[in-house]
């Protein structure tokens, strides 16, 4: 019988402590690191590392069935500068990087939390992007995309209101086009059905 698991996990069943890893022993070089968060099947994470060899390619994810798979699939493909954890990025994104250490983080089709009680477990806050912040370098590139236009502005208005991200896009609104050439398999859905793509894509500023 095939198993069978939830398309969206709680992020509160992650709470604990977080084994954290030295990431220079883990992947045998210092790299700067770009972070993908929620990475769901992994089509989006695997394709970052094959295309940034440079990186030491990191996946966040509360699922650890889909930690295992990606974790199977980079061997398969043997890309070694790709891991995965299970782990919550709203509680453990502080202790897992060092300062100033992430050159890329995204965070591609979080789970909205449509009813109002739950938008405390929405991922992109203001006190979520201070911690980010400052694991980035100057110059590192936040991306994020959502289908669902309402968390899509959400997290395009608490960007832009946010002093230590610029947006790329002069007039300070969604990005028309893809802003890493990388598609997950969930834009993949989407864009087959002529759904709208809200993208986002902010640097970190020097301040």
């Amino acid at each position: 019988m095939r198993e069978r698991h939830r398309i969206h996990g709680n992020p509160f069943s992650v709470r604990g402590d977080v084994e954290v890893p030295d990431w220079r022993e883990r992947f045998g070089r210092d790299a700067e690191i770009a972070v993908d968060v929620g990475f769901g099947r992994g089509a989006f994470l695997l394709d970052l590392a094959a295309q940034h060899s440079e990186w030491n390619v990191v996946g966040i994810e509360i699922r650890d069935h889909l930690v295992r798979a990606v974790t199977d699939e980079a061997k398969q493909r043997g890309l070694h500068n790709l891991d995965a954890l299970v782990a919550n990025a709203n509680a453990h994104f502080d202790v897992l990087f060092d300062d100033a250490s992430l050159a890329f983080v995204s965070v591609n089709f979080p789970d909205p939390w449509f009813k109002k009680r739950h938008h405390k477990r929405r991922v992109v806050k203001t006190e979520w992007l201070d911690v980010v912040a400052r694991k980035m370098c100057a110059g590192a590139r936040f991306h994020a995309m959502s289908d669902y236009e309402p968390i899509a502005q959400e997290m395009l208005e608490v960007l832009n209101a946010h002093p230590c991200f610029k947006n790329v896009e002069n007039h300070g609104s969604f990005a028309a086009e893809s802003t890493t050439g990388i598609r997950s398999e969930r834009e993949v859905y989407h864009s087959g059905r002529a759904q709208p793509m809200n993208r986002k894509h902010f640097r970190r500023t020097t301040a």
